[in-house]
């Protein structure tokens, strides 16, 4: 793997923020093994602003040793560096899911912090036909089966997947090439982890994992396809409130984006279940939390004249937390404050009935009350004394202070659908 291999692959990745001059790195993440540390090798030649992410999960007594030689060794490459130390993991049942949960969370807070908005992931060829199979097997749909993404969007980045076409042994060719050593995480090859199990069975098949990559990438393609129709649907039809509820202007048609919607609304991680969903846009009616539809979003379907809103359920909203700049709340929306704003003993929550915040009760709202109950408000002492989102502020210590949805919760949820796959 050349520098001008990688480069042409970047080329075809961006657009990018320009290199240097005092604009935002682009992060790279890495576990010290490797594929992730060749990653690191050929993106600091690529370009000058880079930053390494090393994620501790502290479950083995050498992890943290580990880190700080990668990080010792990323600094010899000119590459700064900083580690993540993940706390309360501890082994169990579900263990692979909450230790790639923690990680991608303090991926995307590290991120946050230094403005970063592409996060480059190590993710190889190999990896690709493993996925494809634990996926046939899980017996996933068509979006699933198009595996990893090449370019995908989270409520905070862009992750981008560079090595996707490219065996590890390449990866590890050009690290001997280069004279750089790695760690071997022992874990990796235990077989009791599905995944390590199948990963013995294609270092022995390499024509298998040519069929599987082939197939991930023609489903990949088929789900740009979706996506890109998917996008006109958006774009036609669909309103966005800084509240944080979306307004349909037609019945929802197309259970794919309104899947995506109620995701993004609810500010969860998954999406609801397709087949109730498809359910849903067969005979749309009202629905809410209660309804077996959307039990597992947290989301309502509710009428208002014309409209269709998909609003926040209330009973699933996150309780409140200390206000803090960069703070996020119930998934979905994030706290910047001006230098001085004065945030001692408040709070982010849910603004409640709209009676006991507007300032005046003659003022008409211009959509229901049922939507402005779940959209955040500062609080003292339990009391609302902002709804930024609103434009309402009742303490001037808190002027200025902001509430705005994350990039990708609802406001940029149409982006998905756009190149992203």
């Amino acid at each position: 793997m050349d520098d001008g291999r990688f480069a042409a692959i970047m080329a075809g990745l961006g657009p990018w923020v320009p290199d240097g001059a005092g604009m935002p790195e682009v992060g790279i993440a890495v576990s010290g093994g490797a594929d992730s540390l060749c990653l690191a090798y050929l993106a600091g030649r690529w370009r000058r602003a880079v930053r390494a992410l090393i994620v501790d999960h502290g479950l083995r007594p050498a992890a943290s040793a580990e880190a700080r030689l990668t990080r010792d060794r990323l600094a010899r490459l000119g590459i700064p560096a900083e580690i993540l130390v993940l706390e309360g993991l501890r082994p169990g049942s579900g263990m692979a899911d909450r230790a790639r949960r923690a990680r991608y969370a303090a991926l995307s807070a590290a991120c946050r912090r230094a403005g970063i908005v592409d996060l480059l992931l190590g993710h190889h060829a190999r990896d690709q036909a493993e996925t494809m199979l634990i996926r046939r097997r899980a017996a996933s749909g068509p979006d699933g089966l198009a595996c990893m993404g090449a370019v995908t969007f989270t409520g905070d980045l862009r992750l981008v997947r560079p090595l996707l076409d490219i065996e590890p042994a390449t990866l590890r060719g050009t690290l001997r090439r280069a004279g750089l050593e790695w760690v071997e995480d022992p874990s990796n090859a235990d077989r009791r982890a599905e995944r390590a199990r199948l990963r013995a069975t294609l270092c022995a098949d390499p024509p298998a994992v040519m069929r599987l990559r082939a197939e991930a990438r023609e489903a990949g393609i088929a789900r740009m396809v979706r996506d890109a129709e998917q996008a006109l649907w958006l774009a036609r039809g669909v309103t966005v409130a800084e509240g944080g509820w979306v307004a349909l202007a037609e019945d929802p048609a197309c259970p794919r984006a309104l899947a995506f919607l109620l995701r993004a609304v609810s500010g969860r991680d998954y999406l609801p279940p397709a087949r109730a969903v498809a359910a849903l846009c067969a005979d749309p009616r009202p629905a809410t939390l209660a309804g077996s539809c959307l039990v597992a979003t947290g989301a309502a379907l509710r009428r208002a004249g014309l409209r269709w809103l998909l609003l926040r359920e209330e009973a699933a909203m996150q309780a409140p937390i200390p206000a803090a700049e960069g703070c996020v709340w119930d998934g979905r929306f994030v706290l910047s404050a001006p230098r001085g704003a004065d945030l001692r003993g408040v709070s982010v929550g849910p603004a409640g009935p709209p009676g006991r915040w507007m300032p005046s009760l003659d003022w008409k709202a211009p959509w229901p009350a049922r939507a402005l109950r779940t959209v955040p408000a500062l609080l003292r002492a339990g009391q609302v004394v902002g709804v930024p989102t609103m434009g309402i502020c009742h303490d001037p210590a808190l002027a200025g202070v902001r509430l705005t949805l994350r990039p990708g919760a609802v406001a940029a949820e149409a982006g998905r659908f756009v190149g992203g796959d």
